[in-house]
């Protein structure tokens, strides 16, 4: 678990070419000593009373301390001298380590990564449109993701260990190996590092009660989200999709008339 987490750090720190190996190797591990030290969260709970202040309802607040789940979003407090806010809250669910499970408002939907170690996706709500509905499931499909390495891992692992040397890490080899599969039978440049065929998938969890419109409107969503998939990078997107959805146009007919802008292999 640690070699595979080191190997992500290095690989994320090594993006930045002006920093020498010695920072790389301090980054990364500052970044695991602030993630195994425990982050307490307070969760604040309203408990509404309807019997009472003259059937107005009363507000008891109860104030909970937890560090299994912490809450993503407008976090900042001092405690024993250590500043407790969200980016600390993000690097620590994006480790093995303590947080498992992170609750976040919409604000955690856009342009933050939550992919490292997480691959499940709860909907506590619908999103009002597909662009929304990628944009969440996108947090955690991305480069390398936990997903992914869980895949190169389940084919690749044997045949590291292996070949494998003292003072190397398996899980480059690991990935070497995948890349080389991917460029004998002539693959896209998104394997192995973005997509990785295995048993491993982002999963989506969407608990619907039944008989509900959020069900229908579910099932309407889904079939958006695939046209929308077809059609990324169109002007108008929202305008396009709701003339699609009321069509009687099938997902096969639109990806025969696609464009694929995946690059090629190398």
């Amino acid at each position: 678990m640690l070699a595979e987490h080191w190997h992500w750090l290095r690989d994320q720190n090594s993006w930045d070419d002006t920093d020498t190996h010695d920072v790389r190797v301090d980054k990364c591990v500052n970044s695991i000593k602030d993630a195994v030290v425990p982050n307490p969260s307070r969760v604040h709970l309203r408990c509404f009373d309807r019997l009472i202040r003259n059937k107005k309802g009363a507000l008891e607040e109860l104030r909970l301390r937890t560090v299994f789940a912490l809450r993503y979003g407008r976090n900042a407090w001092e405690e024993d001298g250590r500043i407790l806010n969200d980016d600390l809250v993000r690097n620590a669910f994006n480790s093995p380590f303590r947080p498992f499970v992170l609750a976040s408002t919409s604000m955690g939907q856009e342009g933050l990564d939550f992919h490292p170690w997480c691959h499940r996706v709860v909907h506590w709500d619908l999103p009002i449109n597909p662009i929304d509905f990628e944009q969440r499931e996108g947090r955690v499909h991305r480069y390398k993701g936990h997903t992914v390495r869980r895949n190169v891992a389940s084919k690749w692992k044997n045949e590291a260990h292996t070949l494998w040397e003292e003072n190397t890490d398996l899980w480059t080899l690991m990935f070497r190996l995948a890349d080389e599969e991917a460029r004998e039978f002539d693959l896209s440049d998104m394997v192995p590092c973005w997509v990785v065929d295995g048993d491993g998938k982002v999963e989506r969890r969407v608990p619907l009660l039944p008989y509900t419109r959020e069900e229908v409107w579910y099932r309407q969503l889904k079939r958006q989200l695939a046209a929308y998939r077809v059609v990324f990078g169109q002007s108008r997107q929202e305008e396009f999709l709701q003339w699609l959805a009321e069509s009687n146009i099938t997902t096969a007919q639109l990806q025969k008339w696609s464009i694929n802008l995946e690059p090629q292999s190398t």
